[in-house]
């Protein structure tokens, strides 16, 4: 038998924001795991060029838990290891 997802661990109407440059990148859904802020690449959704280029690059992330609640994500960065890109990018 397995268990519900927790409400708090999925996410979504995010948003990600590169806090040097202002650009923000309407990434639509993400999941939580591990400590991470795990967004896989489906359908019209597409991972920004440049986005992991600079490994100096914070990130903020707003978004929508399960649970309805804000949630604000500040100063993250890519985990290049862990993401595979294009279809998957990883924030810690």
């Amino acid at each position: 038998m397995s268990a519900a997802t927790p409400p708090a661990t999925t996410l979504s109407d995010v948003v990600v924001t590169n806090e040097q440059t202002r650009a923000p990148w309407r990434a639509g859904r993400a999941s939580i795991a591990e400590g991470a802020i795990v967004i896989t690449v489906t359908g019209r959704v597409t991972i920004p060029s440049g986005i992991a280029d600079n490994p100096h690059s914070t990130f903020t992330i707003v978004a929508r838990d399960g649970g309805g609640r804000a949630r604000r994500f500040d100063g993250v960065k890519v985990d290049r290891e862990a993401s595979r890109l294009p279809k998957k990018i990883v924030f810690r």
